[in-house]
């Protein structure tokens, strides 16, 4: 039996399986040298490998060799040589696995889950080997946790496969982007944070970004501000959609959260004369309150049929302690682009008053359909 056990981030993140398989091994591998100290009590007695370097591919002779050649090579004996021991060392673990019950401890340092992947190909030359794997917190789940809530729908890609294109890697980035993923990136340092900067500054550099390490230490910023010190190896990169923004500190992705509307007078009026073609479009000069926000193109929704959106990316907000959603700050739908499109679609929707009430999720979906068109 060969039980793969990540550790997430710490040995803090061990789930309580993963260390019960622990405890019942005979044989513990460390794949990536991780401290184990704080597991020495349940550790006695046990046969613990930890190897810092194992067999390596062999010199070769590059005389002869014209030297771009040569450096071609010595790169490509380095890959080979750091995958040699990676590969030893499950390969130790099979032959060990026939007569104990082994388990490999391996981090996420550079992989976002680990080496499932890689065991599962590697021990699939063997007859009647079993394997269970044991998940940890992967570092996409600490990110969340981390961060709040910044995944809705997202992407994760590996920028760390030896044999994963440039191109393969613009066209899953550009996708995710286009796409409005959020997109997740573990380990985006050096070259790898050159080559996806090049991509998401032609896309849209604005877009909220989280930057995780391992301790727990986070920042928020647009990508353009991102200080490419900050990417610490093993660290996780979070690039937020159009939905994107932050609240109260933490990193959140507009989602399901619905409120029950409510409704006064003056709402009630409003779309009652908006049913009937009677109310403003465009600016309306008429209007004692003009200018009633800092950015006004269009009064055509001076009552927002979306309300409560509960959505705090356009700027909308809850007054403390008052269950009262405010809108004060949010321009979105006073600006004209908007109102367009939210009036081609209302009139699929609305055909009376009430349906404010009872068609609220049709109308939240709307919503989301034209932030999508028109927020950058």
């Amino acid at each position: 039996m060969i039980n793969l056990i990540n550790m997430g981030s710490d040995i803090g993140n061990l789930t309580i399986n993963a260390f019960n398989a622990i405890i019942e091994s005979d044989v513990i591998v460390n794949y990536d040298n991780i401290d184990m100290s704080d597991l020495d009590t349940y550790l006695k007695g046990k046969e613990i490998i930890c190897l810092d370097e194992i067999e390596s591919v062999e010199d070769r002779d590059t005389a002869g060799i014209d030297l771009d050649e040569s450096e071609s090579i010595e790169i490509e004996a380095d890959v080979y040589s750091r995958l040699n021991e990676k590969y030893s060392k499950i390969e130790l673990a099979v032959s060990k696995s026939s007569d104990n019950n082994v388990s490999i401890i391996c981090s996420n340092g550079t992989k976002i889950f680990g080496i499932a992947n890689l065991l599962i190909q590697i021990t699939s030359k063997y007859n009647n080997l079993e394997l269970k794997i044991y998940p940890a917190v992967s570092p996409i789940d600490y990110s969340s946790a981390v961060l709040g809530a910044p995944f809705n729908d997202l992407v994760a890609i590996d920028l760390n496969n030896p044999i994963s294109s440039d191109r393969e890697l613009r066209n899953k980035i550009r996708f995710a982007l286009k796409s409005n993923l959020v997109l997740f990136i573990h380990n985006p340092v050096g070259e790898n944070f050159k080559k996806l900067k090049k991509i998401v500054v032609k896309f849209n550099d604005e877009l909220l970004s989280g930057i995780v390490r391992d301790d727990y230490s986070y920042e928020i910023c647009k990508f353009k501000d991102i200080d490419e010190e900050s990417l610490e190896e093993g660290s996780s990169l979070v690039i937020g959609n159009r939905l994107t923004h932050e609240l109260e500190d933490y990193m959140v992705t507009s989602s399901d959260y619905i409120v029950e509307p409510k409704f006064i007078s003056q709402n009630i009026d409003f779309f009652e004369r908006y049913l009937k073609d009677e109310t403003p479009k465009g600016l309306d000069y008429d209007c004692e309150y003009l200018p009633c926000h800092k950015t006004l193109e269009a009064c055509d929704f001076c009552y927002c049929p979306f309300y409560p959106c509960a959505d705090g990316v356009t700027g909308g907000e809850w007054i403390k302690d008052k269950d009262v959603w405010s809108c004060q700050h949010c321009d979105w739908i006073h600006l004209e682009e908007p109102c367009k499109a939210i009036r081609k679609g209302l009139g699929k929707i609305l055909e009376d008053k009430d349906d404010l009430k009872s068609k609220h999720i049709e109308l939240l979906k709307l919503r989301r359909e034209c932030l999508l068109k028109t927020l950058k």
